[in-house]
């Protein structure tokens, strides 16, 4: 009697036990999960959600992106932030995708709070979006062609940015160089020095300076500086699309090799736009600085560089540009427009 009853205890601890074990291999430890709203399931970990799309981490694929509208429920292990448009963050483990609404709950039997979807800036944001520390990213490209025999021929473009972001200030750097020989004469020989300071007083309008300088010497231009005060409006922000747009006044100082210098004020501008297409395959980007001479209005010099960055791996980017620069006030002998086509090599950060 003794061991049948023994036995019979025994069975519902075994079959405990062995329920625990399947459920422990089945979901790994520490795994955030997401319910689409097909009814299938992901685990993996929630990276960031910013725009149209969540970043998943996941064991058989990596960093996958997920459409937004086709999340039903997020479970998480550790919680959420959620940055809203005004600057407050909503935490939570468990999240349930409305069409118009998120419910947001907390753990260990915290409220549920409940958002407007329009309301959610980004989903765990980085550290210098909430004010804490700083971002630095940037790129350099090069470019280098050598050709010996019936044509003696040297090519040499280096072109580079860095942007340096915390929540309320932001300062860019631009610099690049272009040096060309060909039958051991410097048929090409320009470069150009730029940055800018900004402080955002709201989300989107910000003010600050800037300062450019620039050397061509076959344009006959030794140096021309250009400095003043800007105001500007950030329309999008984000890894996907970027749209920024300025102006101001500028004081604009121009040493001629052989010509006489000039000095004048001027409206400068500056459109700076970069966009992600066909998910992370290839970034189309456009950038425009220029300025109008108020005191010769038929006085305009502007610069555009517009093309396709391709993405490969480690950092590396491939990219291919055409760059244009206008000058209505060439010096004599000069030509008023400069185009120049350019496959590139980089790594960006």
């Amino acid at each position: 009697m003794r061991s049948t009853a023994r036995r019979t205890l025994e069975y519902p601890v075994f079959h405990f036990w062995l329920t625990l074990a399947l459920l422990l291999l089945a979901t790994p430890a520490g795994a955030d999960e997401i319910i689409m709203r097909d009814g299938s399931r992901l685990l993996g970990s929630v990276v960031k959600g910013e725009g149209e799309t969540l970043a998943f981490k996941t064991s058989f694929a990596g960093v996958i992106n997920i459409k937004w509208d086709q999340i039903a429920e997020i479970n998480s292990e550790k919680p959420m932030e959620f940055l809203l448009s005004d600057d407050t963050i909503v935490s939570g483990t468990h999240v349930t995708n409305n069409v118009d609404q998120l419910v947001v709950e907390g753990a260990f039997g915290q409220p549920s709070q409940t958002i407007g979807q329009a309301e959610v800036a980004v989903i765990n944001p980085e550290s210098w979006r909430k004010g804490d520390g700083y971002k630095v990213s940037g790129r350099v490209n090069f470019a280098f062609s050598r050709q010996r025999g019936n044509t003696d021929n040297e090519e040499t473009d280096v072109d580079g940015d860095l942007t340096w972001r915390r929540k309320n200030d932001r300062f860019t750097a631009f610099g690049e160089l272009e040096r060309d020989r060909n039958d051991n004469k410097t048929t090409t020989d320009k470069w150009r020095l730029e940055g800018a300071y900004n402080y955002f007083v709201t989300k989107q309008w910000y003010w600050g300076g800037f300062g450019r300088l620039e050397h061509d010497k076959f344009a006959d231009l030794d140096l021309r500086t250009s400095v003043g005060p800007l105001v500007g409006y950030q329309w999008f922000e984000s890894k996907k699309m970027n749209l920024s747009t300025s102006t101001g006044i500028s004081y604009v100082r121009e040493n001629f090799i052989s010509q006489s210098d000039d000095d004048y004020a001027a409206l400068p501008w500056s459109i700076k736009f970069d966009r992600f297409l066909f998910g992370d395959f290839m970034q189309f980007y456009h950038r425009q600085t220029g300025f109008w001479n108020l005191e010769n209005t038929n006085d305009v010099v502007w610069d555009t560089w517009t093309g396709l960055r391709f993405p490969l791996v480690l950092g590396l980017v491939a990219s291919t540009e055409i760059q244009v620069d206008y000058d209505s006030g060439a010096a004599k002998g000069a030509k008023s427009t400069d185009t120049t086509y350019s496959l590139k090599l980089g790594y960006q950060w």
